[in-house]
Formats: structure tokens, sequence, C-alpha cells
């Protein structure tokens, strides 16, 4: 089978591996159809490392697919071959305190695919634990199923931070996971959706998606618009869906006294200027947010409900010979890029 290998930083081959054989009972093997391009994935091509998570080896990215089954393991009883199927990327070890509480997500031996040391989804073929594959509604399509991982970071981001219906909120950055943010927050009935980013054409299509207000941060400051716009209030949750120093220090003077802050970007660096201050001053919640748990089901209702349009934000579609392509596109932010689907067969 042909896989796509990050030996180092900039540097994708495209080599000839053997077809994955099942290691257990309860695996299945995947022949992967459509992969969505996740920042993540960008951050390892061009540095090699996010935090901590640094490429050691040669390493198969990309963990956001679809496919359809073409082998499984006896106890994979739920699965048929020719099902077609959305893998949830995280595999937990199940047994320790975390994955008893239900929070696997945190879970301090976990495997996540295209994460080191696990190669990811960028392979003709796959094979994954059957628990954490999910058999697809006729009425989703492949590319639906590839957008299932990334709307659930959202759809998680939004239960942790407890919304509830009417509630006012504002969300820094319309890439991927803030528009997702956005369409979860309003299927969850947020009553008001402020959104900032810096590119016009995002902005856009975060007001067609549904936001009340768009805003350009550098035309605007955000801080002193939202709080205009929600008559120096404050919205109720602000989402960071950046997460470096300046859109943090955004968040924590934007948000109402006594609301929250959810951070779900991976982007921060140290923190020398924000007002950490109001965190106790306004005393305000600050949640951390680490891919998800327990949402795919709920995520994959939703989309196979068709309320909800994820398919808007695909706004490149490659073959997977053309995967450098795009993640280059990405990496410097050209062509207005937000989703850049693969697709592999």
């Amino acid at each position: 089978m042909k896989a796509a290998v990050l030996y180092r930083p900039r540097e994708i081959k495209f080599e000839e591996r053997e077809i994955p054989k099942l290691t257990s009972d309860i695996d299945v093997l995947v022949e992967v159809r459509n992969v969505g391009i996740c920042h993540s994935d960008v951050h390892y091509y061009v540095h090699g490392r996010i935090g901590d998570f640094i490429v050691k080896e040669p390493l198969v990215l990309g963990h956001e697919c679809s496919g359809v089954v073409v082998d499984k393991g006896p106890a994979a009883k739920h699965l048929e071959i020719g099902d077609r199927v959305i893998i949830e990327p995280a595999a937990p070890c199940r047994i320790c305190d975390y994955c008893k509480i239900g929070r696997y997500n945190i879970c301090e031996n976990l495997r996540f695919m295209g994460t080191p040391p696990t190669d990811g989804a960028f392979v003709e073929y796959v094979t994954w634990p059957s628990d954490f594959v999910y058999k697809m509604p006729d009425s989703m399509s492949l590319e639906e199923g590839a957008l299932i991982e990334p709307f659930s970071v959202a759809l998680y981001s939004v239960k942790r931070g407890g919304l509830s219906p009417g509630d006012c909120v504002a969300i820094l950055g319309a890439g991927t996971i803030g528009l997702m943010t956005l369409l979860a927050a309003l299927a969850c009935g947020a009553s008001e959706i402020f959104i900032t980013d810096i590119v016009d054409s995002k902005l856009r299509l975060a007001e067609e998606l549904g936001a009340t207000a768009a805003i350009n941060v550098n035309k605007e400051d955000p801080i002193k618009t939202i709080r205009y716009l929600t008559g120096g209030r404050g919205p109720d949750i602000v989402f960071d869906a950046v997460g470096i120093e300046r859109t943090f220090a955004q968040a924590l003077n934007i948000v109402k006294t006594g609301g929250k802050v959810i951070v779900i970007g991976l982007g921060f660096g140290d923190l020398t200027t924000s007002p950490i201050i109001n965190i106790p001053c306004k005393e305000i919640n600050v949640i951390g947010i680490l891919r998800y748990a327990n949402v795919f089901p709920q995520a994959i209702r939703l989309v196979a409900s068709k309320k909800l349009p994820l398919t808007k934000l695909i706004t490149h579609r490659l073959a997977f010979s053309e995967l450098v392509k795009g993640m280059e596109m990405l990496a410097k932010g050209e062509g207005d890029a937000i989703k850049v689907m693969i697709k592999v067969r």
C-alpha cells in the first residue's frame, strides 16, 4: 500500500508498505477514503513537533478520516465488511483511573493517530480497535465522515463549557475549529455568537453559517467591539480557538465577570503580558480542551440530521499525491484555505 511518511520538517515521502495485519480480535482493517488535513498535521510538517510531542522517527500524519471496512476480528461484532465507517483516532488503555471515569482523552497511555509515535491515516489501509470505529449512517457522505473528528473537538468544547440555550458566546479564530465551534454552539442553543479573525473570507463564511457579528481584529478592537455589542456585559463564554497569548489576553478581557474561557487552540508560547489578574478578580473559569471524549456518537447523529453544513468548510479537495501541496497551502495561508480534504482512494 502507499503511505505518506514525514521524515523531517517539510519532507514527506510516498513509499510502499505492507498492508497492516489485524493484531487483536477487536481490530478492523479499514481502506482509507478521505482524510482532512488538520493544523496539528501542519505543525508537525513545518516544525516537527507540537510542545512535548516531537517527531523523532519517520511518522505518518493524519487523523481526520473515513473509509470502508475490508477485514475484521471476531470481536468486532457491530461492524461488517463493506461498512462505511468513521474512525475516532484515539486508542486509550481503558484501565487507568482517567479511562474508568470516562475521561479517556487524558489517558497517560493514549495512542493517537498521527501523533508520535503512532502512525496516522495518510495511508491506503489502517487497522484500529473497533470500539473506536463507528458505522456511518447512509445519509452521510465519506467527506462528512472525515469531518466528524474536528467537529467532535468543537462539540466537546461546547459541552465542557456548559453552554446553555440563550447563552452569548464569542469565538476567537475562524479557522476550522472556530467555525465548527460556531456550528456546535448554534446547535446547542446559543443566542448570540461573535467571532473574530484576520481573514475576511473566513469571517464572511462565519456570517453565512449564522454568526451574529464577524470582526476583523486588524480593523477593529475586538475587546471594545464585543463589549459594546453585548451592552458592556461581555459574553457568557469565550472560546479561544487560536491559542496564542494575544487571543488568550483578549478572551480574559472580553468575557463577562463570572464567565468562562475555553482554551481549544494549541498555539501557546509563554504567557508574559496576559491579564492573569482578571481570572481571580472577575472569577473566570478557564477550561482547557484536549481533543474530546464520549462525543463521537452525538456528533455523528447531528451531522447525519443534515442540519449542520460542515462541507461548506471544505475549501480545497486534493488527490493523495497532492498532500504536500495541501500542507504548504495551509502552512502559508494560501488561497483562503480552511479545510483541505485529501481523497486517498
